[in-house]
């Protein structure tokens, strides 16, 4: 007997259809994601006892950092002193690639497969690939896949199961009802005959033997609001934020990994448009506050913008650290777990520079 520990955060998954035509987060969601298993034809359903935590109630769009800390609580609460084959989260689309890569980095060293299920549609929908995605996640547990965090998702527009990284998985487009990560594997023929096939090339892509555990779970901190993360857009000003509210920026880019970096004739210096009025901002606070910019590097065939801002720092002895290779969900969590867990620079730092479960999807 496999024994699951299902922790229910929110989500459609976890929601019910209101009289008045919403959607609100059902407390009696676990019992149905169970009872649904249990009538299912999966091979497994009298082979697994599933136990059931408190229901977060948190449609996933409600995220903050302090809700975060409630599901780590909830874990670390559930799981102390518990013998478990392997945990299941039961969360929202919306901020689902957040999660993920929080959780893939915080479980990094978890010797039990972690899981996070999601659907696009509640639960007793006709639509809804939440039921299958649970399944499959309870399915994948029993057969004994390689201890690691992992999100499985049923695309809709092509009807195929995919087992995901938790560190690589992309939030879902706008328009869109479908999860994508670099190295997926799709798993829709996951049978008895050939899930070993299945698990031998994830363990392949991603050994276990690869994943450096930097951060204990059940440690004593917690995160704190301690990042700004800026994503550009034309017209961007960079004069309506308070930076030295963080302890660090996170810059996005433009798909070619880069950012306004261009003078402005009205201005003495660089622009309220500019990067660059961003960074001497960081850089004179009363505590300085670090910048990041990702994904985007120095080296190579690199557009000019991009070598403005490597010369800016330089000339005026500031730093700004390019991140390369993370998905945005990942530098974003990676950064946050840096300054939220690590008090020292020179810790934080070895944990910023070091890749912790397979997050670095581009060299």
């Amino acid at each position: 007997m496999k024994n699951i520990l299902l922790i229910l955060v929110g989500g459609t998954i976890c929601t019910s259809l209101n009289e008045d035509g919403t959607l609100s987060v059902d407390p009696k969601a676990g019992v149905s994601l169970k009872k649904n298993f249990q009538n299912s034809d999966s091979p497994y359903t009298h082979a697994v006892n599933i136990d059931l935590s408190e229901n977060l109630l948190i449609l996933s769009e409600n995220m903050t950092v302090e809700k975060w800390n409630l599901i780590l609580d909830t874990y670390r609460k559930h799981i102390s002193g518990k013998k478990y084959d392997g945990v299941i989260f039961a969360h929202g689309t919306d901020t689902l690639a957040y999660s993920t890569a929080l959780f893939s980095m915080i479980l990094s060293g978890t010797d039990i497969p972690v899981f996070f299920v999601s659907a696009n549609e509640r639960l007793d929908s006709s639509r809804s690939n939440g039921n299958a995605n649970f399944r499959s996640a309870v399915e994948c547990i029993c057969r004994g896949i390689t201890p690691n965090v992992y999100a499985v998702y049923k695309n809709l527009s092509d009807g195929q199961m995919y087992i995901h990284l938790a560190s690589r998985l992309e939030q879902c487009r706008n328009y869109s009802e479908d999860f994508f990560s670099v190295g997926a594997i799709n798993i829709t023929d996951i049978s008895e005959e050939n899930y070993k096939n299945y698990f031998c090339e994830i363990e392949s892509r991603c050994p276990k033997s690869g994943v450096k555990s930097m951060i204990d779970p059940m440690g004593d901190w917690h995160l704190s609001e301690c990042v700004l993360l800026l994503l550009p857009y034309v017209g961007m000003n960079y004069s309506a934020y308070d930076y030295s509210k963080f302890s660090a920026v996170l810059h996005g880019t433009y798909h070619s990994g880069t950012a306004c970096a261009e003078k402005n004739k009205y201005y003495e210096n660089y622009g309220k448009n500019s990067i660059l009025s961003m960074i001497d901002s960081c850089a004179s606070c009363e505590t300085s506050v670090d910048a990041y910019f990702s994904p985007s590097r120095l080296s190579g065939e690199i557009y000019e913008t991009v070598s403005t801002i490597g010369r800016h720092v330089a000339k005026n002895d500031m730093v700004i650290k390019f991140l390369y290779g993370y998905t945005m969900e990942t530098a974003y969590a990676k950064l946050l777990l840096a300054y939220s867990v690590f008090n020292d620079k020179k810790s934080r730092d070895e944990f910023i520079d070091t890749e912790c479960n397979f997050e670095i999807i581009a060299e």
